[in-house]
């Protein structure tokens, strides 16, 4: 059945690529798409040539003339980093990017407060004003937060139109962190996967237009020899910060009678990901790749015809194993950021950008939780 499975994934991409063999399309040149969207710069995205040499492009539309253009420059690694201004549209940002990208362990102890966000779907402008109010980042969107902690609990991707601006952000973030004694993680949620795994059900038509426009599959921006693919697949799926356990889905009883420690969990899913199309072992794969994986679970707040709600014992036990105090997850939508199963469990999924919801965040102070907001005073929770 695994096995079986995995061809739901594999076919795709042998179709995909048997059309793509057959079409040439020169990206240096100006071409007018057949598919409608609004004007854009969408970028950069950046691969590597070689082990010391990259190219970063812009995919530039014209709505009015309906034409499209690739901006390009090559760059060369000097020591272990390169260094470049953005070169396109209103893009001043300043891009720093090491040669390497490593994992980092997902057991940290930390006595920074601690930030917490649910699911970003490529809003970018309410996440710059949720971390400007809250005096993570300044003005020029750069970290102010000394030793703080910042964690996003997955589903940057897909819906929202600014995906890319919102990635580039939390790389820069994170290295800026760490100069500080803080840090920034992005978890993996069911929306990175699917961006690394062909998948673009949820994805807005800019990024189909740009791809289309570099004879690439939208998955192609994020692939194992760009920038943000090799940063993505290092990205952690659980850590405990602390005695706080962070996961976008949630840990389910199914999952949890593995008995997977977090450097298991975050290795596991990595090895899943990494080599989905020829996997060695796939023995785990529907735990890990589907609707009891951490990354697809909705067991905490409603139950599905493959399983019911998630009890409190159950709940407690897993706290146990993992020697925390509460779990804090996105993925499942809610009104507001708020504990439950006697603060055991913090829902974090406020939908952002929706009129109907106020844009909001989880702080935790010296062992305290605020509810945090974009416009107004935080609001004390415990």
């Amino acid at each position: 059945m695994a096995r079986n499975s995995i061809l739901i994934y594999i076919l795709p991409l042998l179709l995909f690529y048997s059309i793509k063999s057959a079409a040439y399309f020169d990206p240096d040149s100006t071409n007018v798409d057949s598919l409608r969207v609004a004007s854009y710069v969408e970028g950069p995205h950046i691969k590597h040539l070689s082990s010391n040499r990259i190219e970063a492009f812009y995919i530039k539309h014209d709505s009015l003339k309906n034409k499209t253009k690739i901006i390009r420059k090559f760059f060369r690694f000097k020591n272990d980093t390169v260094r470049f201004m953005g070169f396109a549209g209103n893009d001043s940002s300043s891009y720093i990017i090491p040669r390497t990208i490593r994992p980092k362990k997902g057991l940290i102890n930390s006595k920074g407060k601690i930030a917490v966000f649910g699911d970003i779907h490529g809003q970018f402008d309410s996440m710059i004003n949720m971390l400007r109010y809250n005096k993570i980042i300044d003005e020029k969107n750069d970290w102010i937060w000394g030793d703080g902690q910042l964690v996003f609990t997955g589903d940057v991707f897909d819906r929202g139109d600014e995906v890319t601006e919102c990635l580039w952000l939390l790389f820069k973030l994170e290295m800026q962190a760490q100069k500080e004694g803080g840090d920034v993680h992005l978890l993996l949620g069911n929306h990175e996967m699917m961006a690394l795994l062909f998948d673009v059900r949820y994805v807005d038509e800019k990024y189909i237009h740009a791809a289309h426009a570099y004879n690439y599959h939208y998955s192609h921006f994020f692939a194992k020899h760009t920038v943000l693919g090799r940063w993505l697949r290092t990205r952690n799926t659980v850590i405990r910060i602390n005695k706080l356990l962070f996961v976008h889905a949630g840990l389910s009883p199914k999952f949890m009678e593995k008995r997977m420690s977090i450097q298991k969990i975050n290795e596991g899913m990595r090895y899943h990901i990494n080599n989905y199309t020829e996997l060695a072992d796939t023995s785990l794969v529907d735990l890990f790749l589907y609707s009891e994986s951490p990354l697809w679970y909705r067991g905490y707040l409603s139950r599905t015809e493959q399983y019911s709600r998630i009890s409190l014992n159950e709940v407690i036990e897993t706290l146990d194993f993992y020697d925390a105090i509460v779990i804090i997850f996105g993925h499942t939508p809610v009104a507001r950021v708020y504990p439950f199963y006697s603060f055991k469990l913090i829902a974090m999924d406020v939908p952002i950008g929706d009129p109907k919801f106020i844009d909001q965040g989880l702080l935790i102070d010296n062992q305290m939780y605020y509810r945090i907001f974009a416009h107004k005073e935080k609001e004390r929770i415990k």
